[in-house]
């Protein structure tokens, strides 16, 4: 920048020598030609180059430092901007795949939790099957047990019937076709029976 802000006054410089130069051969023919009025005009040529010299230098000692820190300034904020404008750019791409990696994760731990459930289901189930098979077996144990109990009360219930009703017909039988004389000598039988029993017993 400094470089090139040189070569502008340099280049001033010379174009206004260049103009002091023509103007004062300008002059000079002028003066052999007879015209009157022309050293008042390089008079005015020659400080007009003057000022013009004057101004360059004063500019490139106050004007073009004052430029060049601008220039210097806003070259910095530009820099200062590209900058930040890169550090945005990186933390937004990382806070992009920043958010993949969490999107990711919770398409894994979604899965996740779906397997876990499915999981938890299926053993639920199968324990469900088990406590009802239990259950079912425990009922036809119980069922069995009751069936056999009540089999078992008919049983002797029929054969106290059966007993009972075998009684009333030997009694009936014995009524109706023993005499007097076969009930005596069964009486007989009898206490000889419990005589017999008494003295063994002994």
């Amino acid at each position: 920048m400094r470089n090139h802000l040189n070569k502008v006054v340099s280049f001033a410089v010379f174009l206004c020598l260049l103009l002091v130069s023509s103007a004062l051969w300008a002059a000079e023919e002028g003066t052999h030609g007879g015209h009157e009025g022309g050293g008042s005009q390089l008079l005015v040529l020659v400080f007009s180059a003057i000022n013009f010299v004057l101004f360059v230098l004063v500019l490139r000692k106050y004007a073009l430092p004052a430029v060049r820190d601008s220039l210097r300034r806003r070259r910095d904020t530009i820099v200062q901007a590209l900058s930040e404008a890169k550090r945005a750019k990186e933390e937004a791409e990382n806070l992009r795949r920043e958010y993949e990696e969490k999107l990711a994760g919770l398409a894994a731990e979604q899965e996740r939790l779906r397997a876990q459930a499915l999981e938890a289901a299926e053993r639920e189930k199968q324990r469900t099957m088990e406590e009802a098979r239990r259950m079912a077996e425990r009922i036809q144990s119980e069922a069995r047990l009751i069936a056999q109990r009540e089999v078992e009360e008919a049983r002797r219930l029929l054969r106290q019937e059966v007993s009972e009703q075998a009684v009333r017909i030997a009694t009936e039988l014995i009524r109706t076709r023993l005499t007097p004389a076969d009930q005596s000598r069964l009486v007989q039988d009898f206490v000889r029976e419990v005589n017999d029993g008494g003295n063994a017993s002994r």
